[in-house]
């Protein structure tokens, strides 16, 4: 799924595959999915994410990139996820790689300095080949990866089916019907592995469930 996903935009102008790394979706694809009248909506998205690629004087891939997460990835995401985390335990987190001043320094690196053939966090790692042995700086990223494909096509089905013939985003003509099941049947037929996208679209449909009832505007307000 990875190698496949990173093949659709590697030969993109840098900013379209700056653009696609971030989403599951290319325009063509979100525009199939949504209700026409939100045509508009999906082009504001895209553009912001041009915006903060262009709208800078740094003279690098890379670090054009570094400043889309950090304007970005980092407040949407993975810090949101700590803070709401650490916050029901009681606990304030500092994440000390997001500390201003390491910041600003990091942004003085040069791109090429950063990333070496296909070797990321290059100047971390060199810089920390002093203080750790080379098989803890260079052994491979652990990574976790939920079981989605089995969870779509087994465990989660029932409820992949239901939000899709009667779900809220589908009744409320946020999303299409057709298109969803139509996803739901390539990815049955193994044509196409879409487990990754029908995740989004069932956390997507619980969010907007929970944030439409009234408790949920309850709690925003």
């Amino acid at each position: 799924r990875f190698a496949k996903r990173f093949l659709s935009f590697a030969d993109l102008p840098e900013e379209t595959a700056f653009r696609r790394s971030y989403t599951m979706y290319d325009q063509d694809e979100l525009l199939a999915l949504v209700n026409p009248d939100l045509a508009g909506t999906v082009d504001d998205v895209l553009t912001e994410h041009a915006d903060i690629y262009q709208d800078n004087d740094l003279d690098d891939f890379v670090n054009r990139m570094c400043l889309g997460d950090a304007r970005m990835f980092l407040p949407g995401l993975n810090l949101a996820y700590t803070d709401r985390s650490s916050m029901a335990a009681s606990t304030d987190v500092r994440v000390p790689y997001v500390d201003v001043e390491v910041v600003r320094a990091a942004f003085t690196v040069p791109g090429d300095r950063k990333i070496v053939g296909r070797q990321g966090k290059a100047v971390l790692k060199e810089a920390a080949t002093s203080i750790l042995p080379r098989e803890i700086v260079y052994r491979p990223k652990g990574l976790f990866s939920a079981p989605l494909r089995a969870w779509m096509s087994r465990d989660l089905a029932p409820l992949v089916r239901e939000v899709v013939n009667d779900g809220v985003l589908v009744n409320s003509g946020i999303l299409r019907r057709d298109a969803l099941a139509r996803m739901v049947a390539e990815d049955a037929a193994g044509q196409q592995d879409f487990s990754k996208h029908l995740w989004h679209v069932l956390t997507l449909e619980y969010w907007y469930r929970d944030a439409t009832s009234g408790s949920g505007r309850s709690q925003a307000a």
